[in-house]
């Protein structure tokens, strides 16, 4: 595993990758610029350049990046201007300078066969291939529009190899992630079968776990069914068959400025016990946004806790994962009321470890975890680290949203330090109201043909971004 960390892999990758996508860009606007001959060696000149870690056929790693960093700095001088500048001049430009930067990358490439013992099979993959990651952010009803986008991708071929999500986010990305194949009908099934009164239920429970409020999320007797092994036992993380991480918020005690009572009771004006949870009693939840501004008032108490991220988290039940990081405070809880011993005890250690008191939705530190998704493909959980991070965001500020819009403020600044770290983000313009949360099966295609209606001219460039190409031999 590499002791550099996702920032210093992005400082090092971000200038390379940027050219990278200028080039692939003219690309799908003028396929015959370039002889495909020049463009397939303009791309490994700049894939190569950008190496930072490649894990040999022996399961080790070998860094790279500072010794890479003579020449990655010449192929940057040499191409940015390029590439930046008027198409017209493109050809002319890499005639000039293309075939020296092509010899001192096969020299390079030869020393390090020989030096670094780096086997051609292993650093071929790393140059040649891209990964898709896929992150998709928190916002209610609005994020039922990413399975168009799963769907989109299935249709061009491309099979993320890495999910994360937080909230809706990590809720939609479970359904891609259950499979390599995809198959949407799960998410059918369950469109097709959830009520309100299934999902959300009003009811005087204790609170172990998560941050207490007046609406109890029973996730696992809407979907948990759908999320079993062959041998009927729920399923861990580890067990989905595309690695995913899922982000939840942890509280320590400093960052509650309020008794548990206060968040349990916060909507009890307009609900009761036995009630059923119905959109229409929202009206006022845009008070919601006073509990983010206090949380996020005191970020040292916040901790940023992603499942899926290390051993122990990966054997978190799935169910159990979505629920904490859909837990909106004040307004909808999620906690553990089964016997699940060993479930109860990777809570326990983890609240231990992390110095936290409460669980609670990922949005307040991280609505779009772009970074998470990074740093897991850099620290060599998919074997390569050449990630092509599409992000999706369904709770982009909107004036047209006045409930929900000082929320969207609020959690707007964690979003944008997401931003660097991903390819290409796609911000959901058409969406379902964010208290659509359990949306009907009309209002759920109807999200899915908006978001394929939206994503589709994009869909070329990110094809292209992802599409193995040739070595230079």
């Amino acid at each position: 595993m590499s002791a550099m960390n996702a920032d210093t892999h992005l400082d090092i990758r971000g200038p390379i990758e940027d050219i990278e996508a200028m080039v692939v860009a003219g690309r799908v606007a003028n396929p015959d610029a370039l002889q495909p001959s020049v463009y397939a060696a303009v791309r490994y000149v700049l894939s190569f350049a950008k190496l930072t870690v490649v894990r040999r056929w022996s399961g080790d790693d070998v860094e790279l990046a500072g010794r890479l960093a003579p020449h990655r700095w010449r192929v940057a001088e040499a191409l940015r201007p390029i590439f930046a500048g008027p198409e017209a001049s493109v050809v002319g430009a890499l005639a000039a300078v293309l075939p020296a930067l092509v010899e001192a990358t096969k020299a390079e490439r030869a020393t390090l066969f020989s030096t670094a013992a780096i086997d051609p099979e292993s650093l071929e993959a790393e140059v040649c291939t891209r990964q898709l990651v896929m992150v998709s952010g928190g916002g209610g009803g609005s994020g039922y529009g990413y399975s168009g986008v799963y769907t989109l991708c299935n249709r061009y071929g491309l099979q993320p190899e890495l999910v994360a999500g937080t909230s809706i986010g990590a809720l939609m990305g479970l359904f891609r992630a259950r499979t390599k194949v995809f198959d949407l009908a799960p998410m059918v099934a369950a469109g097709e079968s959830l009520s309100w009164s299934k999902v959300f239920r009003v009811l005087d429970l204790d609170s172990r776990y998560g941050l207490p409020a007046t609406f109890r999320l029973y996730l696992r007797s809407a979907i948990g069914h759908l999320f079993e092994t062959e041998s009927g036992q729920p399923m861990t993380l580890a067990d989905l068959e595309i690695p995913m991480l899922v982000v939840v918020a942890g509280v320590t005690v400093d960052g509650l400025k309020h008794d548990l009572d206060y968040y349990e009771h916060f909507l009890d004006d307009f609900a009761g016990p036995g009630q059923v949870f119905r959109r229409s009693r929202l009206a006022r939840v845009g008070r919601i946004a006073g509990i983010f501004k206090e949380l996020i008032s005191t970020p040292e108490a916040l901790r940023e806790v992603v499942f899926g991220a290390d051993e122990v988290t990966r054997q978190a039940d799935v169910i159990d994962a979505v629920g904490f990081s859909s837990a909106i405070p004040g307004l909808i809880h999620y906690d553990i009321y089964r016997q699940d011993e060993a479930m109860r005890r990777l809570l326990d250690d983890l609240y231990g470890a992390t110095g936290i008191t409460r669980l609670l939705e990922g949005g307040v530190v991280n609505n779009l975890p772009c970074r998470p998704a990074y740093a897991e493909v850099m620290a060599g959980r998919i074997v390569r680290r050449n990630p092509f991070v599409l992000a999706m965001d369904c709770f982009a500020p909107r004036a047209l949203s006045p409930i929900f819009y000082p929320v969207q403020q609020l959690v707007r600044p964690n979003v944008v330090r997401n931003h660097p770290f991903a390819h290409h983000i796609y911000d959901l313009k058409r969406r379902l109201n964010p208290l659509n949360m359990v949306p009907g099966m009309s209002d759920i295609t109807k999200a899915i043909g908006w978001a394929i209606d939206e994503l589709e001219p994009d869909m070329p460039f990110i094809a292209e971004m992802c599409a193995p190409f040739e070595s230079l031999d």
